[in-house]
């Protein structure tokens, strides 16, 4: 009886502590990301502040399909409409423009529980480098808030995405 007490106490005991190194581990399934997100922030830090990559009021959407789909995109609010009305015809200007102001890629996606990582198995995007890459990528999921830090390709070094459950589809 006596060690059936202390064993119940010691799983009990571990359990919490778990809870509290990981304080948002306890409550996530693999299934918990499903679902579509909208874009809060993506920032990178240059000299000690944080900076939206693509500026103020971005807008972006991010949905993980329970097939193990995923789509994302991000969008500069002010993206250039083109003078000459015709997508094949921008001007040099206007390309460059809406290529750095812009991000999206697609391909398939899993939870990695025991490490805390939502792997991108990305099949295409916008920057061609990252097609069919494996990208790793650490998050926390805070009830209706996912974050995540992605690898340092925009030239700045890491960025932090956070994202925002989006309830009214």
């Amino acid at each position: 009886m006596q060690r059936r007490r202390i064993a119940s106490i010691a799983s009990a005991a571990l359990g919490a502590s778990t809870l509290f190194a990981f304080p948002y581990a306890g409550a996530q399934d693999a299934t918990s990301v499903v679902g579509t997100w909208k874009l809060v922030s993506l920032t990178v830090m240059k000299s000690g502040s944080p900076v939206e990559i693509l500026g103020d009021h971005a807008e972006g959407q991010l949905v993980f399909g329970d097939d193990g789909r995923y789509t994302l995109i991000a969008v500069r609010s002010n993206l250039p409409k083109l003078a000459s009305g015709n997508r094949l015809s921008a001007s040099p200007d206007e390309s460059q423009r809406i290529l750095q102001g812009s991000v999206a890629h697609f391909g398939t996606y899993v939870v990695q529980l025991a490490t805390h990582q939502i792997e991108f198995h990305i099949r295409k995007g916008t920057f061609p480098n990252w097609d069919g890459e494996t990208q790793a990528r650490p998050f926390v999921l805070d009830g209706d808030r996912l974050t995540y830090i992605t690898p340092g390709s925009f030239g700045y070094g890491a960025s932090t995405a956070v994202w925002q459950r989006d309830r009214n589809r």
